[in-house]
């Protein structure tokens, strides 16, 4: 070797020292660099295993080269339950894993030896038994050959996340059931198009597909008037992410309108709006319904004839009608405002205002009677009744008068007691059973059946009293009236005493359901007496039955005599009349009137001439004048009657033989019936001859009697009345029914005008006419004469005459103070219309002055005006003046006075004065 290549060689190598110094350098600097980066890292590791013991996360690792884990952290053995001594190999794993879930860990397995990171989930049998859900993380680290020498590993417990979500996928799946079974519509809705609609939905809409609705507007299923609403009420839902119930009308496809309230919501992380929608038109209906019904309740207080008030805080806010009507009350206000108790009575108002103090306590209260107080102070039985409402803290109260109904129980308390009175002392029998057994009998039942005691008949049956051949009818008719069908009728039967006696009785049966079922009471009474009466008479009838025919010739004979005598004018006629008519009926001839002057002279003036002489003998002997009238008079030979007495001369009926037929008392009854018509007819004929003698005397210029002129008034007033009465009920009704007929037809609308006009002036005209019948009515029959007396009479003549004339009227009157008769009343009001009637057409006066007034027991009737006044002496003394004439005639009547007075200067006087007749006078 050169030394060239030396120094090559060793510069060579000086520069290889150099360089090797240095990069032994350089290599103990990154030495010391990696081993402090080592320490970091260890630190970190151990830090990092101190993290990963101390977070919820199992972390492993496994050595494949030596097939052993390598590391478990403390997380790990709280997670699964085991300790690292539990993992001596790869194998210890599989048995602690869920059996089902083997086959997944050898999955993991496959992939994670093919290097792959895998992260899947499975079960572990935890170390206290329990199955949990683990989730896996596995990390493979490859050699360059492709083979695993380590597999990390991170485990976390998703036992409870596994438990959520399984309880989550239910909850979803029971949400999706919910929603397609919920009975509510369900709409979803997405930028105004629907997206779903439930079932329900589809049936509300009317809609059998989803596919048929979904994608199309919302506002297809709303009327047009509920499109804006609905585009509002999404935008608040939208922004408030939830929307109150609110109504909408929704349009189905057939076109019918639903009242539906729909909730909405929004789903913020899909965008929509879910709409719950509620069928509300049954409830609408309902809510009509009890607004309507509301009304009726509202109206059925208002008229309801029961008292209900309300009351809230103690203090009275409302009372309907009858309510007021009962607390006298004519206002609502005179009772708002109080409180309950402030009409009760005051011994009552303490329990009241306790009473109240329980119905809100308990809700209710029960029925109770109080005395109430009317607003006059009246007070009133009252049946109370509260009910306490909660929701609104009111009380509402019914009550009702009882006051009638308590008085009618008090009453009939006292008919009770009064009915109990009765039964006791009833004479009758009266027995109360039961099924047939005697319950109650009173003391004349006891003493009908000889019983002492009532415990001798109590519990003794119907059938123990009754004779043997009765029972059957008896009971048979007894046990249909307890069937319901009635009284018994009469049944009259034969009943048994105790001591062995049988009576013949009349009983009636009557249900009494009130006291139980099977209980009667029977009234019994003894009827033998009565039985043998009856036999007795029937026989009597019998005889009458026979006489029969006799009664009613009799009866005959009366009817057409007294007829007869309506048409005789003459006594001749009447006593042949008489005569004819006893020869009839007695069938016989020998038949006498005869009249006996006071002298004794007999004449035979009809009949047979013969009389024979024991009746005469037996007349002379009793005296004609003295013998008693109309009385039948038996002799030996004959009877006779005394009929009347005709100008002093007595009339005597006599008959001529001894009738049989006259022993029979009817016939006597007969005869002397006849012979009072002809009395009376006597007494008649006498009374028109003094009439007519009276008439002559008149005739022959004398002065017209008192008793006439009555008479005579009394006939012109019975005419009056009957005129008026005729007028009214005739003339004046006929009068307004034309009236009538013609107001209707004037007020036809098809009728000409021209034609109405004189419809109406002919219906007007016929105003007048009825108007003028009664004012006629009214002067022929004063109409307050009668009911109101004489001086409202006169003051009501009064007024209607001032409304026709000229003049005033001043009406003094003073109280008569006696009862005036009724001849009297009429004779001083016709005399005061005729001075009115005079006062119009002739004295031209301004003023009259009328007086009326008693003194010494009479009455005054003074009249005085101021007109031109009469000749008193011509005048009043002529027949010239009716009027004046008239006025005197009827005071005459009256047996008054009257004078006339008329001063030089003008102006009439007149006094007249009656005496005070009572009205029996």
């Amino acid at each position: 070797m050169n030394s060239l290549s030396w120094g090559i060689v060793v510069t060579v190598g000086i520069i290889f020292l150099i360089g090797s110094f240095g990069l032994a350098q350089r290599y103990r600097k990154r030495l010391r660099e990696l081993s402090s980066k080592l320490d970091q890292a260890e630190r970190r590791a151990r830090l990092m295993e101190d993290m990963l013991n101390n977070i919820n996360l199992g972390t492993w690792s496994y050595d494949s080269m030596t097939d052993s884990v390598s590391f478990i952290s403390r997380a790990f053995i709280g997670i699964t339950g085991y300790v690292p001594e539990d993992f001596t190999s790869r194998s210890a794993w599989e048995q602690i894993v869920y059996p089902e879930d083997t086959d997944r860990l050898h999955t993991m397995a496959y992939r994670v030896s093919r290097g792959e990171t895998v992260v899947d989930s499975y079960r572990i049998v935890h170390g206290n038994g329990e199955i949990r859900w683990m989730e896996f993380r596995m990390i493979p680290t490859m050699n360059e050959f492709g083979q695993m020498v380590r597999l990390d590993g991170i485990l976390t417990d998703i036992t409870d996340k596994k438990k959520i979500e399984k309880e989550l996928l239910e909850f979803e799946h029971r949400f999706s059931r919910l929603t397609e079974l919920s009975p509510h519509p369900l709409l979803v809705q997405k930028d105004g198009r629907l997206t779903y609609v439930n079932p329900a939905g589809l049936r509300m809409l009317g809609v059998e597909k989803l596919d048929d609705i979904v994608g199309e507007e919302i506002y297809c299923i709303l009327p047009p008037e509920e499109w804006e609403k609905a585009r509002q009420r999404i935008r608040a839902i939208v922004e408030e992410e939830y929307g109150e119930a609110i109504e909408y009308q929704v349009l189905s496809r057939d076109g019918q309108l639903i009242q539906t309230e729909v909730t909405g919501v929004y789903d913020a992380s899909s965008g929509s709006t879910v709409h719950v929608f509620y069928d509300i038109s049954e409830r609408k209906k309902v809510e009509t319904a009890l607004k309507e019904s509301m009304e009726r309740y509202r109206r059925l207080v208002e008229l309801s004839p029961v008292a209900i008030a309300l009351c809230h805080d103690g203090l009275i806010i409302y009372v309907n009608p009858e309510g007021l009507r009962i607390l006298g009350a004519s206002k609502l206000s005179d009772v708002v405002g109080t409180t309950p108790w402030d009409w009760v009575s005051e011994e009552n108002r303490d329990w009241a205002e306790a009473l109240m103090r329980d119905l809100v306590r308990n809700g209710s209260l029960p029925p109770e009677e109080m005395t109430l107080v009317r607003t006059d102070g009246e007070k009133l039985e009252a049946l109370v009744v509260g009910i306490y409402d909660p929701a609104h803290a009111s009380v509402e109260i019914v009550f009702e008068d009882i006051t009638s109904r308590k008085m009618a129980e008090r009453a009939l308390l006292a008919s009770e007691e009064l009915n109990r009175h009765l039964v006791e002392l009833s004479p009758l029998s009266i027995i109360l059973h039961h099924n047939y057994k005697i319950a109650y009998i009173n003391p004349a039942g006891m003493a009908l059946y000889g019983a002492k005691m009532p415990e001798e008949m109590l519990g003794l049956t119907l059938m123990e009293l009754l004779g043997p051949e009765d029972v059957e009818e008896v009971m048979t008719c007894i046990s249909g009236q307890l069937e319901g069908q009635g009284n018994t009728p009469l049944i009259q039967h034969r009943m048994i005493r105790k001591d062995g006696g049988v009576l013949e009785v009349e009983s009636v049966t009557t249900g009494l359901p009130h006291l139980g079922r099977g209980t009667a009471m029977t009234m019994v009474w003894d009827v033998t007496t009565r039985k043998k009466a009856e036999e007795e008479r029937q026989t009597a009838e019998q005889k009458i039955r026979e006489s029969e025919d006799r009664y009613f010739r009799l009866q005959m004979s009366l009817d057409q005599f007294s007829s007869d005598l309506f048409g005789v004018v003459k006594v001749e006629e009447l006593n042949g009349r008489l005569v004819r008519e006893a020869r009839q009926v007695l069938d016989t001839c020998r038949i006498s009137l005869m009249k006996i002057g006071a002298d004794g002279a007999v004449v035979v003036t009809h009949g047979g001439k013969e009389v024979p002489d024991g009746v005469l003998q037996s007349i002379r002997e009793r005296g004609p004048d003295r013998l008693p009238l109309c009385q039948l008079i038996d002799t030996l030979d004959g009877h006779y009657v005394k009929i009347g007495e005709m100008n002093g001369e007595s009339r005597i009926l006599c008959v001529g033989e001894s009738s049989a037929l006259l022993l029979i008392q009817a016939q006597r009854v007969w005869l002397e019936t006849l012979s009072r018509y002809v009395n009376v007819l006597y007494d008649n004929f006498r009374v028109i001859e003094d009439l007519r003698r009276n008439v002559d005397q008149l005739a022959s210029g004398q002065m017209m009697p008192q008793w006439l002129l009555r008479f005579m008034f009394h006939l012109s007033e019975n005419e009056r009345k009957r005129l008026s009465q005729d007028l009214h009920d005739a003339a004046l009704q006929e009068q307004i029914i034309w009236y009538r007929r013609l107001n209707q037809l004037s007020a036809n609308a098809d009728l000409p005008a021209r034609y109405r006009e004189q419809l109406e002036e002919i219906e007007q005209g016929l105003l007048d006419v009825v108007y003028q019948i009664r004012i006629t009515c009214n002067e022929l029959r004063p109409p307050l004469l009668q009911e109101e007396g004489l001086e409202r009479s006169l003051e009501a003549l009064f007024e209607f005459t001032q409304m026709r004339t000229d003049y005033a009227i001043q009406f003094d009157y003073s109280d008569l103070g006696y009862v005036i008769h009724d001849d009297v009343i009429i004779g001083l009001y016709r005399t005061v219309q005729e001075m009115l009637s005079n006062a119009a057409k002739h004295s031209g006066a301004s003023r009259v002055v009328i007086k009326l007034f008693s003194e010494d027991d009479r009455i005054h009737l003074h009249y005085e005006d101021n007109g031109i006044g009469m000749d008193v002496d011509k005048t009043a003394n002529t027949f010239n003046s009716m009027g004046i004439y008239g006025m005197k005639e009827r005071i005459r009547s009256m047996e008054g006075c009257i004078a006339f007075a008329s001063p030089a200067e003008g102006g009439l006087f007149i006094r007249i004065s009656v005496p005070v007749r009572s009205t029996t006078g």
